[in-house]
């Protein structure tokens, strides 16, 4: 949204001078924010609270968010949007005629369709569509007037007698009032619909029956207002009023002589003030008919841009204004704030009020950004103009000292002379200084003053001899301005003297000692820190409390400068750093200013609540800031000053509420009734929900949370994002919960609840999963009666045999190894090697335990057996006294290392290789053991430079017996892969003489 400002009020067309000028806030919605068409024609609101707007392009609905268009309703100006009994919308649109929308689904149905293609001429347009509380929906064209009844789906048509010349040219609109009566504002007169008697009585126009009222007239649009006054627009006529208690009516011509008036609505301006919107071919205008003052809206009549119609929106305090440039959007509910325009004749505008004080005899001193100090009279809304010798100083602060005005500006201090009409620069205390940037001063309770320099720190005066107090010594005074300004003093009832800097903190002066203390280096205050260290606003509490607002937050702080509370921005409760000013009022809560909002702070309950320009402030950054006791705050703006009562805006605030605002599916908009199950198929499991609380406020002051029950029950807060998105769901039933809160931390009384059914693919239901299984199962009898008469059912016996083989061989070859490796111990004891035999004891302990996990599987990764195979080595070659070394070379894959394999299916090789093959040589032995992975296999060899096969006979034994099942093993693999095998190479020297052996293995590692 692109706020426009406020408008000042500034042509003043009746008598009265002295009438204070409303200044407005309005906000502009066009194009570039998504509507369709600048060109407004309706505004109306639905049983749900959603704005619907018909434009000259289509008509579209506004959550506050986005507008909502129909793709159906594309093309055509729409002249008439409302709701029947049941939520549903009929419009009228040119392109179509008359038309219902479905309330859930927005589907479009045409009821009456134009017709330009036939020679009547009364169904060519139905226009100013309106329905009525009685479920008949009113349109026009212009030769009658017509009633369409919803539930008989019958046109009914009624037609004027013709003026004197033969005019019956008849274009009209359509209102109810509070009493039921249907009104019909035409270009022949106003009339009312007589139910009885199904007929239009005209009362205003030349058809009138009362006598006094036949006057020639051409009406526009019309409304209701409080006391049951009719105003209408009347063209070239000016503003009308009609009563229809005594059928009088009088006519404002004045202020309208070149415009025409298109439509009228009862509001109220920034202060609660009853006042009529009128709206013209060239702009907005607001007339006061207690005081018979009316005001043009530059903003409007600088540009001509013409109105077409208003609808206020009462729920939200909402006047929505409907033009050829957009909409215009004006919150005239602001309960509690009123608003004082500074009168442009008075000081040179723009100028900021940036200090209020109160004044000796009433009234208050405003201090300006430039020209002086304004004294002002609420009572009589009366201002005066102090001037300064220096025209553009800036004032810090105005206080009251010693029943006299001083200012603190960037170029001194002035002090007011009211014989002169001047404030007078105040040499004595600004002569000695160097620096002429002044913020604040006082008179303390000893009669001293006490002047507060940005720079230069404090000084402090004897006001009868205005001569200079040294109550510090030098040294101490250049300690608190070392990396430090001043931005204000006060004096608590105890007599101390507190000092607001910036930025190191919040000191006191300490008479005794004649020295400043940081309070944040009292002992109190260890583990307690200031909101923040650049302090830009001080103020004493009705307790004797000092409260500071700073860069980071506010706090509290007690007379003997412990810090009792801070609201800082650590605590996620702030919309900004930047704290300017702070007070406190007698319920114990915190009202302070920041460049976002006036927060309201309660200590007990840790909440805070925000007034923005939602609530009627001038804007969120007040500079000027004074708390008059007990229950007034005073804000100073641009050209404006705001009076917050504090003790309505402290009530309670509405709850928001929530409701859904759109569901798009894949990218595409999904109307359904959300009453019941929203139900998606499979392949619409990705959706986007979007909400809206329909206050229409800025997205700033909304905030959700939402809960999917079924996919995460926690609650999920996306801040102030109205929407929420869900990819890949997998199918099944949702609940989706979501509560919004708004800037008060008040959250929805209920929250709002989505069924929500993403239903399965049927390759995913259960009668699909029945008939694959039954399928299955049916093939797979039929392979086992198949394979039962093949060869490879006898291979599969065969490899089955091989297995409980190989099983009884684990549990043969697990003693084995403890016998071996227990004579090892008992070589090192008969020895006397004990450490030796400790050491050997160790690891054979670690692979005995290995062992025994091993002996429980049937398979190994081969990573395992690897590392079993280490431990067996590593164990043997410390038995031999490291005659022989060995090496591994493992290739680094996870395949192969994953791989699964028979516990012994290398073991037997390997001992066999130490045992027959190294031990009994002389020199230098060696073993190698070798694996990698090559197309789905594992090439592993078992190599030794030992005596090789021949060099004695074998007995038979453990060994002989593992080989003989590891070779079982592979002729059973090599029925289902040819290229499985295991290999004895002898290996020979140049002289052809044994130089060991290399067992080779192929394994197939899907076959295992």
């Amino acid at each position: 949204m692109r706020i426009t400002g406020l408008l000042i009020l500034i042509f003043l067309l009746s008598r009265s001078v002295c009438a204070q000028m409303p200044v407005l806030t309005l906000e502009h919605l066009t194009t570039k924010e998504g509507l369709p068409s600048n060109d407004v024609w309706c505004l109306n609101k639905d049983r749900r609270g959603f704005l619907w707007i018909g434009t000259g392009r289509n008509l579209c609905r506004y959550d506050g968010y986005s507008f909502l268009r129909l793709d159906s309703l594309q093309l055509g100006y729409c002249s008439g949007v409302s709701a029947d009994s049941k939520g549903d919308l009929y419009t009228s649109v040119d392109t179509r005629g008359i038309a219902r929308i479905d309330r859930n689904t927005m589907e479009v149905t045409t009821l009456v369709q134009n017709n330009y293609d036939d020679q009547d001429t009364g169904n060519d347009l139905h226009e100013q569509g309106t329905v009525d509380s009685y479920d008949q929906m009113w349109v026009c064209d212009y030769t009658s007037v017509q009633r369409y009844d919803i539930a008989k789906k019958k046109l009914f048509r009624y037609t004027f007698a013709a003026s004197g010349d033969g005019d019956v040219y008849q274009y009209a609109s359509f209102f109810e009032d509070r009493q039921r009566v249907l009104w019909i504002v035409s270009e022949l007169g106003l009339y009312y619909y007589d139910r009885k008697a199904d007929k239009l009585v005209c009362v205003l126009g030349p058809a009138s029956i009362y006598s006094e009222n036949r006057v020639s007239i051409r009406l526009s649009r019309g409304s209701q207002d409080d006391a049951g006054n009719l105003w209408i627009g009347g063209y070239e006529y000016g503003l009308i009023k009609y009563s229809p208690s005594d059928h009088s009516f009088s006519i404002r011509k004045a202020g309208f002589e070149q415009n025409d008036v298109v439509c009228a609505r009862e509001s109220r301006d920034e202060n609660g003030r009853k006042l009529i919107f009128v709206g013209t071919n060239d702009g907005v205008s607001v007339y006061y008919p207690e005081r018979n003052e009316l005001y043009h809206l530059p903003e409007f009549y600088n540009k001509g841009i013409r109105i077409k119609d208003m609808y206020d929106d009462d729920t939200n305090g909402i006047l929505w204004i409907g033009t050829s440039d957009g909409i215009f959007k004006y919150r005239y509910r602001n309960i509690g704030v009123r608003t004082v325009a500074i009168p442009a004749d008075v000081v040179r505008q723009p100028v900021q009020v940036s200090s209020i004080q109160p004044a000796e005899g009433g009234g208050y001193w405003l201090g300006l950004s430039h020209s002086g100090v304004l004294h002002w009279l609420p009572s009589a809304n009366r201002f005066k103009l102090y001037r300064f010798d220096q025209e553009e100083a800036f004032t810090n602060k105005v206080r009251t000292i010693g029943g006299k005005a001083f200012v603190f500006t960037e170029k001194g201090v002035f002090t007011g002379d009211v014989n002169s009409g001047r404030f007078r620069p105040w040499h004595s205390g600004t002569v000695p200084s160097r620096n002429v940037d002044f913020r604040d001063g006082l008179l303390d309770r000893k009669g001293r003053l006490w002047i507060a320099n940005l720079n230069e720190g404090l000084k402090v005066f004897d006001p009868v001899t205005n001569k200079e107090l040294h109550l510090w010594a030098p040294e101490e005074g250049r300690k608190l301005v070392h990396q430090n300004y001043v931005k204000g003093i006060r004096e608590t009832p105890d007599g101390r003297i507190w000092i607001a800097a910036c930025s190191r903190g919040l000191f006191f002066f300490d008479e005794k000692k004649a020295a400043f203390t940081n309070i944040q280096e009292l002992a109190v205050n260890k583990g307690r820190r200031l909101g923040g260290d650049c302090i830009n606003g001080i103020q004493v509490a009705p307790d004797g409390s000092i409260l500071v607002a700073s860069w980071g937050g506010v706090s509290k702080i007690a007379p003997n400068g412990m810090i009792r509370q801070s609201f800082d921005f650590k605590s996620g409760t702030l919309m900004d750093t930047y704290c300017a000013d702070i007070a406190e009022t007698p319920d114990g809560r915190f009202w302070f200013s920041t460049n976002e909002a006036i927060h309201v702070a309660d200590p007990k309950t840790r909440s805070v609540r925000y007034l923005t320009t939602i609530d009627g402030l001038r804007s969120n950054a007040p500079v000027g800031f004074y708390y008059n006791a007990p229950g007034e705050l005073l804000l100073g703006y641009i050209n404006t000053l705001n009076i917050l009562d504090m003790k309505q805006l402290g009530g309670s605030v509405r709850s928001p509420g929530i409701a859904l605002a759109s569901v798009e599916v894949k990218g595409k908009k999904l109307f359904q009734d959300t009453a019941n199950k929203i139900v998606l198929q499979p392949d619409e499991n990705s959706v986007n929900f979007s909400f809206t609380t329909l206050n229409f406020e800025p997205a700033s002051q909304n905030r959700f949370s939402y809960q999917l029950e079924g996919y995460n029950d926690d609650w999920t807060d996306i801040g102030n994002e109205h929407t929420v998105s869900f990819a890949n769901l997998p199918a099944s039933t949702y609940t989706l919960r979501v509560r919004s809160s708004n800037a008060s931390g008040n959250a929805s009384k209920e929250p709002l609840v989505i069924q929500l059914t993403i239903r399965p693919y049927f390759t995913n239901t259960w009668f699909f999963r029945v008939i694959i299984g039954l399928t299955i199962a049916g093939l797979i009898v039929a392979m086992m009666r198949w394979r039962v008469d093949t060869l490879a059912e006898r291979n599969r016996l065969d490899l089955q045999i091989t297995e409980w083989r190989l099983k009884a061989l684990q549990s043969q070859m697990n003693p084995h190894f403890l016998f071996n490796s227990l004579n090892s111990v008992q070589n090192y004891l008969l020895t006397n090697r004990g450490v030796e035999g400790a050491k050997y004891l160790s690891k054979f302990s670690k692979l005995v335990r290995r062992i025994m996990e091993n002996s429980n599987h049937q398979y190994l990764s081969f990573e395992k057996i690897i590392d079993t195979l280490r431990m067996y080595v590593e164990i043997e070659s410390f038995r031999f006294n490291h005659e022989f070394t060995y090496t591994f070379e493992i290739e680094e894959n996870d395949v192969l290392l994953d791989a699964l394999l028979p516990p012994m299916l290398l073991q037997p090789y390997v001992e066999n290789a130490i045992w027959h093959g190294l031990m009994p040589k002389e020199g230098e032995k060696k073993l190698t053991i070798t694996a990698r992975l090559s197309d789905r296999h594992i090439i592993c060899t078992i190599g030794d430079n030992g005596v090789g096969r021949d060099f004695s006979p074998r007995t038979e034994g453990h060994i002989s017996r593992g080989q003989e099942m590891t070779r079982g093993i592979f002729e059973a693999l090599r029925q289902k892969d040819s290229e499985a095998r295991i290999e004895m190479i002898d290996l020979f020297d140049d002289q052809n003489k044994p130089a060991g052996t290399l067992v080779k293995m192929i394994i197939p590692i899907e076959n295992v």
